[in-house]
């Protein structure tokens, strides 16, 4: 019996806000507007505040009211989780309210909006592009904020994110065995993030990649392949003398070492057929001329 009084009560009340939410959506009283907004805000029930808010927007133009109707839409879109169009209307604040008191406040929500909506290092990172120049744009206008060391936190977790989305992009086309895209992705992640953390993990990938790619290489182009791989050896082994992968890379250059030893082989092979051609051919030219 209790249930089904709650649930009549609950259905009563239902019909209540529903009715009043459409009597205040009908209406031409801003204050009305306004008051109901407040109470479903207070309610939480943030979409319903929302369409109010923003219905209440042509009745406010121009007064003193506007600028708390536009911080209360972008605002309450955050808590809706609305994080673009959040952003998008924080932004739009700062613009047409630049000496309101909450600018400040707005411009570093345009930032942690799109922040809070960056997704996985593996999906597409637009948002996190956008959050990155937002939080630089608002370093650069307050620079002396309270917010700022939240901000470089976050700019450097969104670092790691592209550099980590950069790494794995990479580590698929080594993985296909698409060697020279693989190289040129690696060396383009330690050129665009020159202090990442990732730096012994992308050089041993490339010097496999690199080792790979000079070990199955045509004749022609083998020697300079394998001396930029031993290169990139040596390099690795004089930056991390400890790693776990120097086993690793001591082998990889024994291959290498053994490539550079059948390709000299090779080589020497082709010179001495060369000079034998060369020989024949000299011959035979005396041969011509001894007999015209």
């Amino acid at each position: 019996m209790k249930k089904i009084l709650l649930l009549g009560l609950s259905f009563l009340l239902f019909i209540s806000c529903e009715r009043r939410l459409n009597q205040a959506l009908k209406s031409t009283d801003k204050d009305l507007i306004l008051k109901v907004a407040e109470e479903y805000e207070q309610r939480k029930k943030y979409s319903q505040a929302i369409s109010l808010y923003e219905y209440a927007t042509k009745f406010v133009v121009g007064t003193d009211e506007a600028p708390e109707v536009s911080y209360r839409t972008a605002y309450l879109n955050y808590l809706d989780k609305n994080y673009r169009l959040a952003a998008h209307q924080f932004k739009n604040f700062v613009m047409s309210y630049p000496k309101d008191s909450r600018a400040d406040e707005s411009a570093y929500m345009v930032a942690y909006c799109y922040y809070v909506d960056s997704p996985d290092y593996n999906l597409d990172q637009t948002n996190t592009r956008d959050a990155l120049k937002e939080l630089q744009l608002y370093i650069d206008t307050y620079p002396n904020s309270e917010k700022i060391p939240e901000c470089n936190r976050m700019i450097d977790d969104l670092t790691r994110k592209l550099e980590k989305k950069a790494f794995e992009n990479a580590k698929t086309l080594y993985k296909v065995t698409e060697y020279k895209a693989a190289i040129i992705s690696f060396d383009n992640v330690l050129s665009d993030f020159p202090d990442t953390k990732l730096r012994e993990d992308i050089l041993i990938y490339s010097l496999r990649a690199k080792t790979e790619l000079a070990v199955n290489s045509i004749h022609k182009l083998q020697n300079e392949r394998i001396n930029d791989a031993v290169n990139s050896y040596n390099k690795f082994c004089n930056l991390f003398p400890n790693s776990t992968y120097l086993d690793e890379a001591k082998r990889l250059n024994s291959r290498l070492e053994n490539a550079k030893i059948t390709y000299q082989i090779k080589e020497k092979n082709i010179n001495e057929a060369k000079e034998q051609s060369e020989d024949k051919l000299k011959s035979a030219e005396k041969e011509r001329n001894k007999i015209s």
